[in-house]
């Protein structure tokens, strides 16, 4: 790929000592001794969380038909403080702070993915997991996209799927200070030969089934975003993954 935009993924246990070149900005390694970007590992999921603005940069996990065709979990809606953020004296998201905004708790990796497994089901509701959505894109039009994806794991038998918020400057905020991203991207990488992905962009006014309009190639996601999600993953960079330009393309089938 042609882009040169890298993006800093700072693990908890350890950082980078240079500033990265995002776009046209420098996003600086370290704020007052303390990492900008750390990685929190949930096991089957994977936040990379930005400490200054307490939003994840994106979240990413593998979803299996073998998984999806197990429904052992009830979603106990149990949004909590994400305890890795606690124990390391990290700043956090309360659920609280989303009570009369006018604003759900949108999952970046949906408990409808984690039926699989309670502890796991319930591990969702971490706040480092929750982005502010508009009532009507999380209960439609966003759920139809994760709907959607579901069924491309189950055709496909596996896939990885890379969701995040948009983080732009000057967003506005809630009574508490935290930022209300405006458009959210999801992207997802066929893991069976030949491979593919495909990426959209939704916003905050999306109503209804808009998965053909909101459909955005790679390079413009990762232009938006100042993300290089080919330096994140290398099968991106290497070009191993073809990106088609109909979903129609990919296999989709129902688990249950």
């Amino acid at each position: 790929m042609k882009t040169k935009i890298l993006v800093l993924l700072v693990l908890l246990s350890g950082c980078a000592t240079k500033p990265v070149e995002t776009g046209k900005k420098i996003k600086p390694a370290m704020v007052d001794g303390k990492p900008v970007i750390v990685l929190l590992d949930h096991i089957h999921f994977k936040i990379y969380y930005n400490t200054q603005r307490r939003l994840a940069e994106y979240v990413t996990y593998e979803l299996t038909a073998e998984h999806l065709k197990n429904k052992d979990a009830e979603r106990a809606n149990k949004f909590m403080i994400d305890p890795k953020l606690m124990e390391r004296n990290i700043p956090f998201v309360a659920p609280s702070e989303y009570v009369k905004s006018g604003y759900d708790r949108g999952h970046l990796a949906p408990s409808g993915d984690f039926a699989w497994d309670q502890s796991v089901n319930d591990t969702t509701f971490v706040m480092s997991n929750m982005v502010p959505q508009s009532p009507n894109l999380n209960r439609d039009s966003w759920r139809r996209l994760e709907d959607q994806v579901r069924r491309w794991a189950c055709g496909e038998g596996k896939i990885t799927v890379i969701t995040g918020p948009v983080l732009a400057d000057q967003l506005p905020k809630m009574r508490s200070g935290l930022e209300i991203p405006q458009k959210f991207f999801k992207i997802i990488i066929d893991e069976t030969p030949p491979k593919k992905s495909i990426s959209f962009v939704y916003s905050q006014e999306d109503r209804g089934n808009v998965m053909a309009k909101n459909k955005m190639p790679l390079q413009e996601v990762e232009a938006m975003t100042g993300l290089a999600l080919n330096y994140a993953f290398p099968d991106l960079a290497n070009e191993k993954v073809r990106m088609p330009a109909s979903s129609n393309e990919w296999k989709e089938a129902d688990c249950f």
